[in-house]
């Protein structure tokens, strides 16, 4: 990339073809964290949060840890692996968690570049892409991306089971045989449980990947290869012992139903229906038109199986959730990923035959990026005006506990300050009831008897 020229050795940039692709490109990554790093520091802690944050304190050792997550195994859920990480960010400094999590989110966005067939080397165009598909159409990116409660169960999840599936693609790749499958094999092994032990319906999907790689190579050479086999039983074993926790069990007797037997089953395959339509309705439309391009170029059918396989995961991912009573929105944001993966390598497909695709797959980048620019600056300013509310409100509680008062009332949120970005407003506290879940949680976690909330026009700051 750098050169020298002339007789007096002057260094000039060398801005052509691979270089300046590469320059790019790592400026892209750069900026990518940069921009979700500053969204991080601007989200404050939260409902579960406070919960999970005020249990840590209680404990001594890493070990005590272990033991608070058992009991939770055992008791409300499987999902140790999401749930023990968040509870090691909690016992440090947030700013520590707004780091880790915004490499996490840059790691989970270049895996799912890696599994993007036929790209440049250090494609600008399929990487900003996907950057803007998890931006904009990424489910409930407030609650699973940025809560420090959510993003460890969603976002790391998703982060790790595509780490594992990028992993085992590359030694697919690499075909690696004899001894040298040792490394990949334990590797694979000891990644695969985390991965399967990760999220269950996002897991599942990624065993079914694994699975019909697995079966393809079979099929093409008649053989398998060791570091297959390891992986993809690490893989059912972290996710047996999630779905086997006996917390699950307990969980399930608070989760009610309006319907019963074969009537239960087809509302549930209508709210499923539903949640895709409302999560995935306009990745689902540039889907059937980069498909139908595709297929209009006479291409052959192999070219569009990455794409093919990866939107047959997505569908999978969504409808195990068939298995749920009343699965959360945010349960969907694995398929996403998968249905992102997709949607990208659909677009790569279509070939740069003339010059109106080459205008459409570029106008379409460029719009993305304008819309999403002008969001991330609007909402960006409302993140932080409602990070400089709340940690005034938990200031202010600090000094009441200090000053001997137990009760306490604080304001509400300004509701102008509400954008897609935050997810403090579904978290706010009630000014009806301070018996309220959220009300209760403050207050446990600020060791006070009870904490009110009235809007903040009604709020004199005094008690």
């Amino acid at each position: 990339m750098i050169r020298r020229t002339g007789e007096q050795g002057r260094i000039r940039l060398d801005w052509k073809g691979d270089n300046l692709r590469k320059f790019l490109f790592i400026g892209l990554v750069a900026a990518s964290f940069l921009m979700i790093l500053v969204y991080n520091a601007f989200t404050p802690m939260m409902t579960d949060d406070l919960t999970y944050a005020e249990n840590v304190s209680r404990a001594n050792s890493f070990w005590d840890l272990i033991r608070q997550e058992k009991y939770q195994y055992m008791t409300w859920t499987g999902r140790s692996v999401n749930h023990m990480l968040l509870r090691m960010f909690l016992t440090g400094d947030k700013w520590f968690f707004n780091i880790c999590n915004s490499l996490a989110f840059v790691l989970l966005s270049l895996f799912m570049y890696y599994n993007v067939e036929r790209k440049k080397k250090h494609d600008v165009f399929v990487y900003l892409l996907i950057q803007l598909f998890l931006w904009i159409f990424a489910v409930s990116f407030e609650q699973t991306v940025l809560w420090q409660t959510g993003a460890c169960n969603y976002l790391w999840g998703s982060m790790i089971i595509m780490g594992d599936i990028s992993v085992f693609r590359y030694c697919m790749k690499n075909d690696f045989d004899g001894l040298s499958q040792i490394a990949p094999g334990v590797g694979l092994f000891l990644l695969g449980i985390l991965a399967g032990w990760c999220n269950e319906n996002t897991s599942g999907g990624g065993i079914l990947l694994l699975g019909i790689w697995i079966g393809c190579y079979i099929w093409k050479n008649r053989r398998v290869r060791a570091w297959m086999l390891s992986g993809v039983a690490g893989n059912l074993i972290g996710f047996l012992l999630m779905v086997l926790a006996p917390g699950n069990a307990n969980r399930a007797q608070y989760m009610e139903e309006e319907h019963s037997g074969i009537f239960a089953l087809i509302s549930r395959w209508q709210k499923c229906n539903l949640a895709i339509r409302e999560h995935f309705f306009i990745l689902l439309a540039i889907a059937i038109v980069a498909f139908i391009l595709v297929r209009l170029q006479k291409a052959k059918w192999e070219r569009s199986g990455n794409m093919l396989l990866y939107f047959f995961v997505f569908a999978a991912t969504c409808y195990a959730l068939v298995l749920v009573p009343e699965p959360m929105g945010r349960a969907y944001f694995g398929a996403g990923i998968f249905l992102t993966v997709s949607c990208v390598q659909g677009i790569v497909d279509v070939a740069d035959i003339d010059l109106y695709l080459r205008a459409l797959k570029l106008g379409m980048v460029s719009v993305l990026t304008m819309y999403f620019l002008f969001d991330y600056m609007d909402c960006g300013a409302n993140l932080m005006r409602i990070y400089r509310e709340s940690e005034e409100r938990f200031r202010y509680i600090e000094e009441q506990r200090e000053a001997g008062n137990m009760d306490i009332t604080v304001p509400l949120l300004r509701p102008d300050f509400q954008n897609k970005y935050s997810d403090a407003y579904n978290s706010e506290l009630s000014a009806e009831d301070s018996g309220y879940w959220v009300n209760v949680a403050y207050a446990v976690y600020f060791h006070v008897d009870s904490i009110s909330a009235v809007p903040r026009e009604e709020w004199d700051g005094e008690e």
